[in-house]
């Protein structure tokens, strides 16, 4: 597979994870806690949103947001050469005149994709 692919599934499963993670983080916010089953007095404890249970919802959120943490680990590993290349950079404070502008760069991507 070329490495491309590769990134755009990683970057995929990230988007996926996070707005899977949004949406029923937003539901949680606002669709207040049935307060608990109080020895089946409590008419909402099984309340549903869109024929999905709290508890469904509340492990759909766990779930997308692992995946998301996955995605995002696997995102470090396939850029960690270009990571440290930037980090050194910038650290060393290596310049780099920009193409007949006279701007200064410190530390820019394109160096590091030439020598990593």
């Amino acid at each position: 597979m070329k490495r491309g692919t590769i990134n755009y599934i990683v970057d995929l499963l990230i988007g996926l994870g996070f707005l899977v993670s949004m949406a029923s983080g937003i539901v949680f916010l606002f669709i207040p806690s049935a307060g608990g089953f109080q020895g089946g007095r409590n008419p909402a404890f099984v309340s549903t949103l869109l024929g999905m249970d709290r508890w469904f919802l509340k492990d759909l959120h766990t779930w997308s947001s692992i995946a998301m943490s996955v995605g995002v680990l696997g995102h470090l590993i396939l850029h960690w050469k270009w990571i440290v290349c930037m980090t050194r950079n910038l650290f060393k404070g290596r310049r780099t005149a920009g193409i007949n502008t006279g701007v200064v760069k410190i530390a820019s991507t394109e160096t590091c994709r030439k020598e990593c």
